[in-house]
């Protein structure tokens, strides 16, 4: 299907998802997983050992809930939810009250200490006007926003720990955001190196 990643909130990056799977005897599993968007083609890596793995393997589909519930990330990590979470699309188990619902055909790419599986959507549905699927590289620029803004108020101690803290946000960055949030990490970068020079001079 001609499916507009757009419309769901998916641009380039890396975007944290609850994936559903379910085994061959239809028993539904839920986890955490990062779905991968480069040029509107979507891919997932799954580790071994897991439930999520062996049920791809199995059946070569997989959901992806576009969702910001973070009880639902948590539990689904810590216990397997219970049926009362799912619901059926198109033959599929799904979580209730995700903003969006994707079913894709996985096909292993690569198997090595990871599994790569590209995908590609048969079915897709929008439950409200607008999704909003969680970036790791755009909560990183928050995070290191908010930093950036206290160094100038830190004592020379504390400043080596926000700059080193800043860095792990880039990192973050790097791997999971897109041209917007590599573009906000070096103005952001560009002002604290500015701050630094300026209080180099008046030293």
């Amino acid at each position: 299907m001609d499916l507009d990643l757009t419309e769901l909130g998916i641009g380039d990056g890396i975007w944290e998802v609850v994936a559903t799977t379910r085994s061959r005897d239809g028993v539904p599993n839920a986890a955490p997983l990062g779905l991968r968007c480069r040029e509107g083609d979507l891919s997932i890596l799954v580790f071994e050992p897991s439930r999520t793995l062996e049920n791809i393997l199995d059946t070569g589909r997989i959901g992806v809930n576009i969702l910001q519930d973070p009880l639902i990330f948590v539990k689904s990590v810590v216990g397997d939810l219970d049926n009362s979470y799912y619901t059926d699309f198109n033959g599929f188990p799904v979580i209730n009250g995700a903003e969006a619902w994707i079913i894709l055909e996985a096909k292993l790419m690569e198997r090595g200490a990871a599994y790569l599986f590209t995908l590609v959507p048969l079915s897709a549905r929008r439950n409200f006007k607008a999704a909003h699927p969680v970036n790791r590289g755009f909560n990183a620029i928050i995070e290191a926003l908010i930093l950036a803004t206290r160094y100038s108020i830190m004592d020379e101690s504390e400043r080596g720990g926000i700059l080193r803290c800043i860095e792990h946000m880039e990192e973050i960055v790097r791997k999971c955001g897109g041209d917007r949030e590599h573009e906000a990490m070096a103005i952001l970068k560009g002002y604290l190196h500015s701050i630094q020079e300026l209080e180099d001079v008046l030293q």
